[in-house]
């Protein structure tokens, strides 16, 4: 159709639609002087529309507060919430994470992450008492301020607990001109917990007279694993999607086929593209392990017959088939061996914005936080 049709089927003014046409919002082909728009192009920006107008999936489901800041149970719940929500910035976590080691241990946390250079960055510092979170801010970003009870806890993996930490050795440490601080903000224990590889959670006594207990100790413990999950979180969410629009452009040009990923690099990607009824056209023999089938035996079959929960996927590549969205993220178990896998799906489409199939990199999700 023209782009006069095309205003009218959208119900706007045609000086609109061109705006459309120019901003990329409404996918055109040039003809000459004018512009060819195909059906599925006027579809699609109609579901687009759409969708602006509801209300966030998260909004809907929030009915009241998160979670009850007197029992340190339902924080960690909640951090586990934040951590499976992670895709590829896990900052939130780590925050999250020091504001309730402070809450509920006291009196000073820090998330401390290691650079390319290896040197030891500050990037989060909490306390209950917002005053003496300036303090602590200001003690742990000073490039002067000694971290080698952090170095030693990345490098050997394991965390380390300080009960009683000698006065005179941390002012030693201290440039003199911080030791001010150290009334607002002190440290007469310390606990410093390793974030996988990648930096540390250090908390630490404002008061003498209170060392960690064993019980402090896993909680710390706890709270650094769920944080060492997001960070894999993005690591892995982050290769696949960097995978995924490579597959994209890869299939916008190629034919599906069996034999379409033949040319692809021996590290077999784990992908798939299926049709629009998400039937499996082609996978690599990565993505079959993976679910636990077949490469050969899967052309045909559909993915909702390898996951456990089919009504799940079908709910959330609705929008991706609709033409509401192009990209989606799901995780689900897969039947073969009830393993949680993550499913990063995009729909390709042709010139003129008609679907053309489906491509989908795979990947298995790190395991719950729990503890």
């Amino acid at each position: 159709m023209n782009l006069k049709t095309a205003a009218l089927r959208l119900g706007v003014h045609y000086q609109t639609a061109y705006r459309w046409v120019r901003s990329g919002q409404l996918v055109a082909v040039k003809v000459g002087a004018g512009y060819e728009i195909s059906e599925s192009a006027v579809e699609r920006l109609k579901a687009q529309r759409a969708v602006t107008g509801r209300m966030p999936e998260r909004a809907e489901q929030l009915g009241g507060p998160a979670f009850d800041s007197g029992d340190a149970t339902d924080p960690l719940q909640v951090l586990d919430l934040m951590v499976d929500a992670v895709t590829l910035d896990s900052t939130a976590v780590g925050e999250r994470a020091a504001r309730i080691a402070a809450e509920f241990l006291g009196d000073t946390a820090f998330v401390y992450r290691l650079t390319p250079t290896d040197e030891m960055v500050l990037v989060y510092a909490a306390h209950r008492d917002p005053v003496a979170e300036v303090a602590a801010s200001t003690l742990g970003r000073d490039p002067r301020t000694g971290t080698e009870l952090v170095h030693r806890s990345v490098k050997s993996g394991e965390l380390i607990c300080v009960p009683q930490v000698p006065q005179r050795e941390l002012r030693r440490r201290l440039h003199p001109e911080l030791h001010e601080h150290l009334q607002l903000s002190g440290c007469y224990s310390a606990v410093s917990a390793p974030i996988g590889t990648s930096g540390a959670l250090l908390v630490t006594r404002d008061l003498p007279g209170r060392p960690y207990t064993n019980d402090d100790v896993a909680f710390i413990e706890s709270i650094a694993r769920r944080v060492s999950r997001a960070d894999e979180r993005v690591q892995a969410w982050t290769g696949a999607w960097e995978m995924r629009r490579a597959m994209v452009e890869r299939f916008s040009v190629s034919v599906f086929n069996g034999g379409c990923f033949d040319s692809l690099d021996e590290t077999d990607p784990i992908v798939a593209v299926l049709d629009l009824d998400l039937c499996h056209v082609a996978c690599s023999k990565g993505y079959a392990t993976l679910v636990g089938e077949d490469a050969d035996r899967l052309t045909g079959v559909s993915v909702r017959s390898i996951v456990r929960d089919g009504r799940a996927l079908d709910d959330a590549l609705a929008p991706v088939l609709s033409g509401e969205i192009d990209f989606r993220s799901v995780e689900l178990e897969v039947l073969a061996d009830e393993a949680r896998v993550a499913l990063h799906v995009a729909m390709v489409r042709r010139a003129d914005a008609s679907p053309r199939g489906v491509v989908v990199v795979a990947h298995s999700v790190p395991p719950l936080s729990g503890g």
